[in-house]
């Protein structure tokens, strides 16, 4: 290929090669967790692990807790979530996050006829399980 044709080709492919700039805005701020607790972070290294939790419909998540902070996003169905320390309940839906309490007791239920599928965010001191099941 000639040189002024590598040119031209190059400036007739330049507008059209620019990317659009990535955009990026909140979709929640919180700064309680589902019971009203603030959130606080642990002290010290911290390990982040994601996970993917899914609970088939008529299902439920037994009574548990969590010493450090837990983040779910509801990707889809609605889950009712039961604060077994305070009494109190809250429905989260497709589209909520939801910060669970910090070490209470909770237990949760599917509501509705589609499966709950939650991405979830925990952090915790590097090895630490941060989900613990009430026998």
């Amino acid at each position: 290929m000639k040189p002024v044709l590598i040119i031209a080709l190059a400036l007739a492919a330049g507008p059209a090669a620019a990317q659009p700039a990535a955009v990026s805005k909140p979709i929640s701020a919180q700064q309680k967790t589902l019971s009203g607790q603030p959130i606080t972070l642990p002290q010290g290294p911290v390990e982040v692990t994601f996970s993917e939790t899914i609970v088939p419909v008529g299902g439920a998540i037994a009574p548990h807790k969590h010493p450090y902070p837990r983040y779910a996003y509801v990707v889809s169905g609605r889950l009712k979530v039961t604060n077994l320390v305070t009494g109190t309940a809250a429905e989260v839906k497709a589209g909520d996050l939801a910060i669970d309490a910090i070490d209470q007791w909770h237990e949760a239920a599917v509501v509705g006829d589609e499966p709950v599928r939650m991405l979830v965010i925990d952090q915790a001191p590097p090895g630490f399980v941060n989900t613990v099941r009430r026998d």
